[in-house]
């Protein structure tokens, strides 16, 4: 049971990573215009970490609007 504990919690893990970074691909592509190709853009850098911008600039607007 441990083995498939194991399996799934890193799933999630990396689930999550790549989400993040198709998050952060999919910004800079809306920055772009569509200009670059999505290709070009998946393999530069900084992807994961402007998802990771974003998603919490998106947490913290929720947190923002269901308080007020």
């Amino acid at each position: 049971m441990h083995f498939f504990e194991e399996i799934i919690i890193d799933a999630g893990r990396e689930g999550n990573y790549f989400l993040i970074k198709r998050i952060g691909i999919l910004f800079k592509w809306l920055i772009y215009r569509g200009r670059r190709p999505f290709s070009q853009i998946k393999n530069e850098n900084w992807n994961t970490r402007i998802g990771l911008i974003i998603c919490a600039i998106g947490i913290g607007w929720i947190i923002y609007y269901v308080n007020y």
